[in-house]
């Protein structure tokens, strides 16, 4: 799952294509839930029986959450060292 490139960009046009099916998307929560819901959609649609699909979906939670933690975190500020290293 690595080396996708997630950006502002990205999640405002998934939230447009959103909107053209449903206006009421315009509300983030509402799209978020569109969101959520598209991606156990999309798994319960996929053929392939070399996966359990619903490990598949736990371990996509799980990335979700890793996501969420570490946009969080960036917001945060960064704090700045001080003081002066001696050796012992």
């Amino acid at each position: 799952m690595s080396g996708i490139q997630l950006s502002d960009a990205l999640i405002d046009d998934l939230k447009k294509a959103i909107q053209l099916h449903d206006n009421t998307a315009a509300d983030d929560m509402v799209a978020v839930q569109y969101m959520a819901a598209s991606v156990g959609y999309f798994i319960s649609t996929l053929a392939d029986q070399r996966f359990d699909k619903k490990e598949v979906l736990a371990q996509l939670a799980d990335f979700s959450f890793q996501v969420y933690e570490q946009m969080e975190q960036d917001k945060k500020p960064k704090e700045e060292a001080f003081g002066v290293w001696k050796p012992a």
